[in-house]
């Protein structure tokens, strides 16, 4: 048995492999004790599983801590998915294949492996990546804007504003507003942090993904992932698929090749 972990900053996407196949798909956000806890947990729930194979946006130090407590028990064989120029079927048009995002490699082989044509991956979380995939799995490159939250807590640095005040949208904590409303015409602050944030995201995910569609090729496919992605596409004039395990199925191919 094969355990797939998509390890972001705020959360853990995973999957369970069985004789090829997928079992299961869960999200878990990492609670009290943290993501170390939260993963060596995963780990000992499914101790079946010899292999595990990961995608990691957190720090080397993070990644070494959990390689070594996962090898600690039942696991036999960690693969923490590293970029290079040619990465399981995609090949990288960054210059230095090794600064992206793990998460977005995933996502593209995931893409290569799912769609056909020339595709489009908009991922939604922390930050906001969209890559131009071709047919032929030679990533065109791509752009990277703050995510909604990230956005709004960059602003509210700048105002008096109390950030559990717009604590809102996709990911909020509990205590947070979400009765905060998209409006253009607001009549308060938070309000107006909210919506203009919001907008910002959006006109900015529309104007890049037809930017690369007149530069580049028209997309066969538009794929939105992540976090966020029905709460943002829910805002675009977009012809678009939302698929929540692309990373995973990444991952999955990754599984089946190393």
């Amino acid at each position: 048995m094969k355990l797939l972990l998509d390890l972001g900053n705020s959360r853990c996407k995973f999957a369970i492999v069985e004789k090829d196949e997928v079992k299961q798909y869960e999200v878990q956000n990492y609670g009290p004790f943290g993501k170390l806890y939260s993963v060596k947990s995963l780990s000992d729930k499914y101790s079946d599983a010899d292999e595990v194979v990961i995608s990691s946006v957190l720090s080397e130090e993070m990644n070494s801590q959990i390689k070594e407590a996962l090898l600690s028990g039942t696991v036999k064989k960690v693969f923490f998915l590293a970029p290079a120029e040619n990465s399981f079927s995609v090949k990288l048009a960054y210059a230095n294949p090794s600064s992206m995002g793990a998460d977005r490699v995933a996502a593209l082989i995931g893409a290569i492996e799912k769609y056909s044509g020339n595709c489009c991956i908009v991922d939604c979380g922390t930050a906001i990546t969209i890559d131009a995939l071709d047919a032929k799995g030679a990533h065109q490159g791509g752009v990277i804007l703050p995510g909604i939250k990230t956005m709004q807590k960059a602003l509210l640095g700048n105002t008096k504003i109390e950030a559990s005040e717009t604590e809102t949208g996709p990911g909020s904590r509990p205590g947070s507003r979400p009765e905060l409303a998209f409006n253009v015409l607001s009549k308060t602050t938070e309000d107006a942090i909210h919506t203009g944030c919001i907008s910002a995201v959006a006109g900015g995910i529309e104007h890049v993904v037809n930017k690369m569609a007149s530069e580049y090729d028209t997309f066969d496919q538009i794929v939105f992932t992540g976090g966020d992605a029905e709460y943002i596409k829910s805002f675009l004039d977009l012809k678009a698929v939302i698929d929540h395990t692309l990373v995973l199925d990444g991952l999955k191919v990754v599984s089946y090749n190393i």
